[in-house]
């Protein structure tokens, strides 16, 4: 796994269709890679390249663990899986991480052939109009919405957005990262929940030990 906004983003260079998945990472958990894998393959994208982000702009209040610390637990989650990679693009960049200044930045780095997959959940998704910039967003890229198979929602709100988003069900995993660090400060198992070598790096540093 190569590390880091150059290198990361080097080994993806030529490739045609890429999935970016962006997100705290605080933890990196299964329900992300299952998510990340569900939607590679129903797409058929070439990578997806998973970049956690500053400072999240929908939390004022939250501070996530040091970069240092969710970048190498990308790093030993993404270990040995080909199809999936990470850069460190938004870190890099600081402040508040803005999907629209992450797109035009890997446009800047990659050029134009390359086409675009933001992965983004349902919820999100109905609030992109909050987003900076949304019709940009857009614009540059495709939307690969994943949902719970089944589930029904109005989609009035981004109704204009429709022609470039696609849908994909995905296998419900009910893990959250704020679940995670919560029940890590209190004591309780992550184990099944996140990749072994993760819940032993989170450990072994004494990660959310204070709760959040």
């Amino acid at each position: 796994m190569e590390k880091g906004l150059i290198s990361g983003l080097q080994r993806i260079a030529g490739l045609k269709r890429i999935g970016v998945f962006g997100g705290t990472f605080d933890p990196v958990h299964l329900g992300h890679l299952v998510c990340a894998e569900e939607v590679r393959e129903a797409i058929g994208l070439d990578t997806v390249v998973f970049i956690p982000c500053a400072i999240p702009p929908h939390k004022p209040d939250y501070v996530p663990a040091d970069p240092s610390h969710r970048l190498t637990m990308l790093e030993l989650a993404l270990e040995g899986h080909p199809e999936f990679t990470y850069s460190d693009l938004e870190i890099e960049r600081g402040g508040v991480s803005y999907t629209i200044d992450t797109i035009a930045e890997l446009r800047k780095r990659l050029g134009n052939e390359p086409e675009f997959w933001l992965i983004l959940g349902l919820d999100a998704y109905l609030e992109i109009n909050t987003w900076k910039q949304p019709e940009r967003i857009t614009s540059e890229c495709f939307l690969a919405v994943a949902r719970r198979p089944g589930y029904a929602a109005s989609i009035t709100a981004v109704q204009d957005f429709q022609g470039r988003a696609r849908f994909v069900d995905i296998t419900e995993i009910g893990i959250s990262s704020t679940e995670i660090r919560r029940r890590i400060a209190q004591g309780q198992s992550i184990r099944f929940l996140v990749p072994k070598a993760v819940e032993d790096y989170i450990y072994g540093n004494r990660l959310y030990k204070s709760g959040g």
